[in-house]
């Protein structure tokens, strides 16, 4: 018994990093609505176009759909899911994540949304096929040849 709880305490920090790659329960949708018409918020000054709220809510919902038998959520309450957000360990997309980007809705990968010095993936599907965005610091040779492996895979398979 004076083993069992130290080996447990010792896996449970062995496989904290594991947790953070693919970890669904770090993910969140972006939902945006406009704001009541009869808001003064409701219009900018500078483009004079109606203003909007964003909510994050758990992707659990809209992920199981994607990998589910029927069309994935693309909305909810009648708002349209605008980006996933993942906290993760790597930036690079996994194999899980090809699947959830070939949606169409915008997908961003960060250690940290809120550190201004973290790397941030943005992938998204443009007229010219799926692209992406990265800033931060540099990425190793590795990472940078598994992000071009990704994105052929992106690029080369039919939706």
């Amino acid at each position: 018994m004076k083993y069992i709880i130290p080996a447990l305490l010792l896996s449970a920090f062995i496989g904290l990093p594991a947790l953070a790659d693919d970890n669904i329960a770090n993910c969140e949708i972006v939902v945006q609505q406009r704001l009541a018409p009869d808001s003064e918020a409701n219009v900018t000054e500078q483009t004079e176009k109606p203003a909007q709220i964003a909510t994050f809510m758990p992707a659990g919902d809209f992920i199981f759909s994607v990998f589910g038998s029927k069309p994935h959520m693309s909305e909810v309450d009648g708002k349209p899911i605008r980006a996933v957000m993942c906290m993760r360990g790597s930036v690079v997309p996994s194999e899980f994540d090809l699947k959830i980007i070939r949606t169409g809705i915008p997908l961003y990968l960060s250690q940290d949304f809120d550190a201004k010095d973290s790397a941030l993936m943005g992938i998204s599907k443009t007229a010219k096929g799926y692209a992406y965005e990265y800033t931060g610091p540099d990425l190793s040779a590795d990472d940078l040849e598994l992000l071009k492996l990704r994105m052929k895979a992106l690029n080369n398979a039919k939706d």
